[in-house]
């Protein structure tokens, strides 16, 4: 696995990690309704996580669903920071950093690669 793809599964978990941490962080001190407010900025994250993990055996189609995701997450987190969400910034540095890395050409390829079971790629 090329770095930038291993990069972007890294600041994935991690961020997923550090969401779920001040979830419940959030909770016990700001109670139910503010943890629900602080992790609607952190849902993308999630599916982002689920995403990751088959990042080793996925192909062309599991990085632009993350791409995607990850411009989806960047939308809601400037709006969960617009709307005073503690730590709001958070998602949004991990979207633009899953966003550049999965961009970049050696993840490309390294999505659209020659499979071992000789199934050509979707995408040429």
């Amino acid at each position: 696995m090329p770095g930038p793809v291993r990069a972007a599964q890294i600041v994935i978990f991690a961020a997923f990690g550090v969401g779920v941490l001040l979830t419940v962080l959030v909770a016990a001190g700001a109670g139910a309704y503010e943890a629900g407010r602080f992790f609607g900025t952190h849902l993308m994250t999630a599916v982002l996580f689920v995403l990751a993990s088959r990042f080793r055996t996925a192909g062309n189609g599991v990085r632009v669903a993350s791409v995607v995701l990850a411009c989806l997450q960047i939308f809601f987190a400037l709006s969960g920071t617009a709307r005073g969400v503690p730590l709001g910034i958070l998602p949004l540095g991990t979207g633009v950093a899953v966003l550049v890395l999965l961009c970049r050409e050696p993840s490309k390829q390294w999505f659209r690669r020659q499979r071992a079971n000789g199934v050509p790629p979707q995408y040429s």
